[in-house]
């Protein structure tokens, strides 16, 4: 057996847009690439009122 390859996927959520991209740089700075996107809701595509968070996916 041989292993090909193997990912690993970290999510993140941050209270701030400045909380986010401190966090990001330092990620960057270790090896991981980010995602392009900035936030992030939990709740129904048919809700109106969706609540975001700032939201971070790195591999």
């Amino acid at each position: 057996m041989e292993k090909l390859s193997e990912l690993k996927i970290m999510e993140y959520k941050y209270g701030s847009k400045e909380e986010r991209e401190q966090h990001v740089k330092w990620m960057e700075h270790q090896g991981f690439e980010c995602s392009e996107q900035v936030k992030k809701s939990d709740g129904s595509l048919f809700e109106e009122n969706r609540k975001f968070y700032w939201y971070g996916k790195f591999k």
